[in-house]
């Protein structure tokens, strides 16, 4: 089989895969957390951990102990893409011969979403201060009849440095978080005239394509502030506020070996609200309940925006958590012991204008990362 052959199988391939523009992009405002995915992404108001850096960075300044973690990689995987896996290697040797066979194959997959990511956090923060990186290389796609279609692929990258303060007997938090953005990939609409031209690559006609033309990346950099307060200590209850792209973060265009590529669209700010108390604590347990409103300034249907969450910690080896992340059950835990430390969480994206409106637009997702060193 020769390289055009080849790049017309790809293509078959694509055009049932790749991501159809009648699907919503995922929204995500910040660099999300295992824990705060497994307790239903309300986290604006708890901000306890490292992953206040991404969330509400006034949680800083309510930190008891710093924490350090440089090796912590994370690999997330969609139901549909595992029984799509499993389906595959139960296939007897010599199926997928044809393209016909190919495309057979991935007639029943139409409508379905598959998603895979990594994800990597390093981070160092102490009381008041902090700092880290959240790397993202996710791949989402959706088996569609329609062939205009719009694809998404690349590397994502949050680095925030981060200062917090607190005020008024230690009542008030008040932080704020300077941060630089990247991202470089693939985010086009392609029509079957594209997917024609990209079929012709080896051509020396000047309608002829290559995946090149539609790359595009950037950087910039942008500013998150937040705030946490809490009005008694019975309980901890407290209200949470922080804006995320505070004014809106563009890209700056970069060009790859001299030649320029395009430039992602600039992110809008997101204003989030949060609510979180402990009803039940003691010295070596405790429950604690929240609830947040997310992107509540953007043009983004209310059942995007709402989520709860509910945590159990047992001193400080385990944590077990559940939620209702845009009306979907969320779950997970967090084991740590020493070097091995192990988060777990599952959740549900639904990729339609309104949740629930849509069923094969709701995909459930499992997450699991392990923390190798301090």
């Amino acid at each position: 089989m020769d390289c055009r052959q080849t790049v017309r199988y790809l293509i078959c391939l694509s055009m049932l895969l790749i991501s159809s523009a009648l699907v919503a992009k995922e929204l995500r405002w910040t660099h999300f957390g295992l824990r705060p995915l497994a307790m239903g992404n309300a986290y604006v108001a708890v901000a306890d951990d490292y992953n206040a850096l991404f969330y509400n960075p006034a949680g800083l300044a309510r930190l008891e102990e710093w924490d350090g973690e440089f090796l912590n990689p994370t690999l997330e995987i969609g139901k549909s893409t595992v029984d799509f896996i499993n389906e595959l290697l139960e296939l007897p040797d010599g199926s997928l011969e044809q393209t016909s066979d190919v495309l057979d194959l991935f007639q029943d997959q139409t409508g379905k979403i598959h998603h895979m990511a990594a994800y990597f956090t390093p981070h160092l923060i102490f009381k008041h201060f902090g700092i880290g990186i959240g790397l993202s290389l996710p791949f989402s796609l959706v088996a569609h009849s329609n062939i205009n279609i719009e694809f998404e692929a690349g590397l994502r990258m949050v680095a925030p440095i981060s200062f917090a303060m607190n005020f008024l007997e230690d009542r008030l938090s008040v932080g704020g978080s300077l941060k630089v953005l990247a991202r470089g990939g693939i985010d086009a609409d392609f029509t079957i005239q594209t997917l024609s031209a990209l079929s012709d690559s080896g051509d020396d006609s000047d309608d002829s394509q290559s995946l090149e033309d539609f790359i595009e990346g950037g950087s910039g950099v942008g500013v998150d502030v937040g705030m946490l307060f809490t009005p008694i200590k019975t309980m901890e209850p407290t209200f949470g506020l922080s804006i995320t792209d505070l004014g809106g973060t563009p890209f700056e265009k970069m060009d790859v070996g001299g030649t320029a590529i395009g430039v992602p669209e600039a992110r809008l700010p997101s204003v989030n609200t949060g609510f979180s108390i402990k009803p039940i604590k003691t010295d070596r347990m405790y429950v604690l309940a929240a609830l947040d409103a997310h992107m509540i300034n953007q043009p983004v249907h209310y059942s995007h925006k709402l989520n709860a969450g509910l945590e159990w910690g047992f001193s400080k080896i385990i944590k077990v958590q559940t939620g209702l992340k845009e009306g979907y059950l969320t779950a997970g835990f967090q084991f740590d012991v020493g070097l091995l430390n192990l988060r777990f969480a599952t959740y549900a994206v639904d990729h339609a204008p309104v949740v629930g409106t849509h069923d094969d637009l709701a995909e459930r997702r499992y997450t699991m990362q392990l923390k190798l060193l301090i």
